[in-house]
C-alpha cells in the first residue's frame, strides 16, 4: 500500500483578542489558499468561544516549508490574537522541515496506514 507524502499539523490554543483573531485568520487563510501544495487549512472554535483548533495539510515537505514563509509574515499578529498551547506536526519530515518546526510540541512520523 502507498503512504502519503503529506505533511499535516494541528495548532491548539486560546483566543486573547477576538477582533485581531478574525483579522489574522482572514489574512492567513487568504494567503495560504494561494500557495501551491496547500491542501487543507481549517479553523475551528469550541462552544466556549475561546478554545481554538487549526488543522493544516500540505502536499509534501516543500509545500509545508513554503507555508512557513507565509506564516512568518503573520506570526506576530497571530500571537497577539491567540495563545498557542500546542503545535503537533505529522509526516515524514526532511531535516530542513524538522529544524523549521523545531518549536513543535510533538513530531510524529508516518508509521503505517495508506492513502488512496
Amino acid at each position: 500500500m502507498k503512504l502519503s507524502e503529506n505533511i499535516a499539523w494541528t495548532v491548539d490554543g486560546k483566543i486573547k483578542d477576538e477582533e485581531k483573531y478574525k483579522v489574522v485568520m482572514k489574512l492567513i487563510t487568504e494567503a495560504t489558499y494561494e500557495e501551491e501544495g496547500s491542501l487543507n487549512h481549517e479553523w475551528f472554535i469550541a462552544e466556549d468561544g475561546v478554545t481554538i483548533h487549526i488543522y493544516e495539510r500540505y502536499k509534501n515537505t516543500d509545500a509545508a516549508l513554503k507555508h512557513l514563509e507565509t506564516w512568518s509574515k503573520y506570526a506576530s499578529l497571530f500571537m497577539e490574537a491567540a495563545e498557542m498551547t500546542s503545535f503537533n506536526v505529522y509526516g515524514n519530515l526532511t531535516p530542513e522541515l524538522k529544524q523549521a518546526v523545531g518549536g513543535a510540541s510533538v513530531l510524529m512520523k508516518t508509521y503505517g496506514g495508506f492513502t488512496k
